[in-house]
């Protein structure tokens, strides 16, 4: 049997074959979310509320990233 000029035997590029514009979309902002949480690494002071503490910077953008892909998440519709 031969092979259509299409596939390949390697499961790594068939997975990456099958991914949509959307899924590389989303890995690409993933991507560039986690590099800008690595190069903001200093320390800074957080005020929220009645809560004042020190942490590092890549910490609460963690922290938001995480917020807002849970709001994003569950605030739409299943269609």
């Amino acid at each position: 049997m031969s092979e259509s000029p299409g596939s390949t035997k390697n499961p790594v590029l068939r997975f990456f074959a099958r991914l949509s514009a959307k899924n590389w979309i989303a890995i690409l902002g993933a991507a560039l979310a986690v590099t800008f949480i690595l190069q903001n690494r200093q320390r800074v002071r957080i005020e929220f509320l009645f809560l004042d503490l020190n942490a590092p910077l890549w910490i609460s953008l963690g922290a938001v990233l995480l917020m807002g892909w849970v709001v994003g998440r569950f605030s739409f519709r299943k269609r």
